[in-house]
């Protein structure tokens, strides 16, 4: 962990040592700013480049192409009713669980209006700024800004309606506000003299909804504990919205407040990551936690002028850490090493211009190589509405990112990444080749943010496409972040690659965790015992991983990628405590979960076609069996988008003690295929 107070420490800032990260009763009361600072940023709305329109609603001097591209979006969606969420959508989330049927639409609308403004910056068209002041109404209009999961009402009053009495600031009121605030600076005097009252509605509602609840109440639950993406999520949102819309002189004390403590919490965001950038949270969650931690900094900086200087920051070493947690995770052809909440093949639309910008302040050559490779080319790549109206209005502002082409640029994909606190290696055959085998293989405990039962598995991909998989996330429910998580099927350590000891899965909680982890690494000359030549491995116990119910002594595993065999291993040796008497289920259950067609099955081997079109072949003791080859059909969204229809599961049996082993290479796909 780097120090409790980073940020502040780095731009001189004032710590208040009664309550470091404004959580207190009083914290809104004794929060502020220097007055070089607070005066500073009087002025953030002129110096943030951005495209905007100029006043009486000429576009702001920009390429035709993009100009061409700001309003691409909304031309395609223009025949499309803006959507308004109805009760009963909302009412679902108690009725049946489903919580995306009103979400959806709330995202929507806000991408939808995002889009009509970004044509309104383009062209210059009222029709443009008509239709975004309509979304921007609408938003306004919202009974509630929370997400129907985080709110309070029903709990308090069994009700199935928000109470705009008690409105609740989560990350669906964020998403709102920044919609608002972006859209306002954006459109800036335009849509006044279009619409006169519009922008005076806008900074009511942020503060009702917003600002003074945030200001008022401390006990938010995403203020204390563990810091997560919540962290670096809503104090993005809310540094730029206090920023841009609490503008007026009469709210100078409420924008000081509020941004002196979203660089509190910024800071306590900061502190909690370990030095080798690492997060638990995952790929998917990185870019809606710690890059936007990185947005809120950057932003921050930008805003005040150079009073908070980049130069500080950049010297924070985990800053240089947390930009690369992207390369690290990169399997090849849009994979990822997806543990936890997040998909496999996650959509290409990230803000890699937040790297890109920071790696050249950082002169990090391999960053802006990683960023430049997801860049793609033209202008059109960067009007990607879905991450957000805030978001493509500063990429589009960037000029280096602008006149950036990453046609021919390839990601770095390092060789070997082991992060020892979040206990995770991914090892590949060669750096900077997706080809060939790769190998993911954690450790943890099971109280992780966005937890699956997952100590001590692993994935293995061949040339890019994992064939031993990680499922990933599955559309979110009611039951999704409740104590029911563990039946998600998709969340238990029996759909990951993991063995069921006496029907007992890993058990719930941080106690259950892998212990005597020994990572073996090319990069230290340490994995000669293990793998002759160059290698990469990780041992780890698992005893502790499961309830004491299964009776297990030992469970030793070790994963290892041999780069001269061109094969991944995978080696379980275990002990149970002997049971007399006859059990109703085997003493041990390997599982093994498999995507791609299967094209072969027989005693000690499972050949499978993948997703990347070459062929695995799966090895294991003949004694063991075929084993059972189960297949799961799948209808979520989010996980057919990466996987297909259907996955398959291998489970092998074990007797109370005894070892096995699975290896994985490329077939030779010359030989005969038959189907199981």
């Amino acid at each position: 962990m780097t120090g409790a107070s980073p940020l502040r420490e780095a731009w001189g800032l004032a710590i208040d040592l009664e309550d470091e990260y404004g959580t207190g009763p009083r914290a809104a009361r004794r929060a502020g700013l220097p007055v070089a600072l607070s005066q500073a940023f009087d002025r953030a709305g002129q110096v943030l480049p951005v495209p905007r329109l100029e006043p009486g609603g000429g576009p702001t001097a920009l390429p035709e192409e993009l100009r061409e591209a700001l309003a691409g979006p909304a031309r395609a969606s223009v025949a499309a009713p803006l959507p308004f969420p109805l009760l009963r959508q909302y009412a679902r989330y108690w009725r049946d669980g489903v919580r995306t049927d009103y979400e959806d639409d709330v995202r929507r609308l806000g991408i939808m209006t995002g889009e009509a403004v970004l044509a309104a910056v383009g062209t210059g068209e009222t029709h443009w700024i008509d239709r975004a002041a309509d979304g921007l109404m609408l938003l306004c209009e919202l009974s509630t800004w929370c997400w129907v999961a985080h709110e309070e009402a029903h709990d308090r009053r069994g009700w199935v309606v928000p109470d705009p009495d008690s409105p609740v600031v989560d990350l669906g009121a964020a998403q709102t506000l920044q919609v608002l605030a972006w859209a306002d600076l954006a459109l800036d005097g335009a849509l006044e003299e279009r619409m006169p009252g519009v922008r005076a509605r806008i900074r009511r509602e942020a503060r009702i909804r917003v600002f003074e609840p945030y200001l008022a109440r401390r006990d938010w639950h995403w203020l204390h504990g563990a810091a997560h993406n919540w962290t670096g999520w809503i104090h993005q949102h809310l540094s730029a919205a206090a920023l841009l819309l609490l503008d007026g002189e009469d709210d100078r004390a409420d924008r000081d407040a509020i941004l002196a403590l979203s660089i509190a919490q910024l800071d306590r965001y900061l502190a909690s990551f370990p030095a080798d950038g690492g997060t638990d949270e995952g790929f998917s969650y990185y870019w809606n936690g710690a890059c936007r931690l990185l947005e809120a900094i950057d932003l921050l900086i930008t805003a005040s002028g150079g009073l908070l200087p980049r130069e500080a920051v950049a010297r924070i070493e985990v800053i240089g850490a947390l930009l690369r947690f992207p390369q690290r995770m990169e399997l090849g052809d849009g994979w990822f090493v997806n543990v936890a909440d997040g998909p496999a093949r996650p959509p290409s639309e990230q803000p890699w211009d937040v790297l890109h910008r920071w790696a050249h302040a950082l002169g990090a050559g391999d960053v802006a190589a990683q960023a430049l490779a997801h860049r793609g080319s033209g202008a059109r790549a960067l009007v990607r509405p879905q991450t957000g109206l805030g978001r493509v209005l500063v990429a589009c502002g960037d000029a280096t990112w602008r006149a950036a082409d990453g046609h021919g640029a390839q990601p770095v994909l390092p060789a070997e990444t082991w992060l020892q606190d979040v206990q995770l290696l991914v090892a590949r055959e060669r750096g900077g080749d997706p080809g060939g085998p790769a190998l993911a293989v954690k450790g943890g405990h099971n109280d992780e943010a966005h937890n699956h039962l997952d100590v001590g598995s692993y994935l293995v991909a061949l040339d890019g496409a994992p064939v031993l998989i990680d499922l990933g996330q599955p559309t979110y429910t009611a039951r999704t972040f409740t104590e029911r998580r563990y039946e998600i099927w998709t969340m238990t350590s029996s759909w990951h690659n993991l063995p069921e000891i006496r029907g007992h899965q890993q058990g719930v909680g941080e106690r259950f965790r892998a212990v005597e982890l020994q990572p073996e690494l090319q990069e230290a000359g340490t994995a000669e015992a293990l793998c002759p030549g160059s290698g990469s491995a990780l041992h780890l116990e698992l005893r502790e991983a499961y309830p004491a119910a299964a009776g297990l002594r030992s469970w030793r595993r070790t994963a290892a990628l041999d780069r001269d065999a061109r094969t991944v291993r995978v080696s379980d040796t275990w002990e149970l405590e002997a049971r007399s008497g006859h059990e109703s289920v085997p003493p041990v259950v390997l599982h093994h979960v498999i995507a791609g067609d299967p094209l072969e099955h027989a005693p000690g081997l499972l050949r499978v076609r993948t997703l990347s079109g070459s062929v695995a072949e799966l090895r294991w003791e003949a004694e063991l069996g075929a084993g059972a080859l189960e297949r799961r059909e799948i209808d979520d969204p989010l996980l057919t988008a990466s996987w297909g229809g259907a996955v398959h599961r291998l489970s092998l049996p074990g007797a109370e003690r005894g070892s096995a082993a699975l290896t994985v290479t490329a077939a030779d796909t010359d030989q005969g295929e038959q189907r199981p």
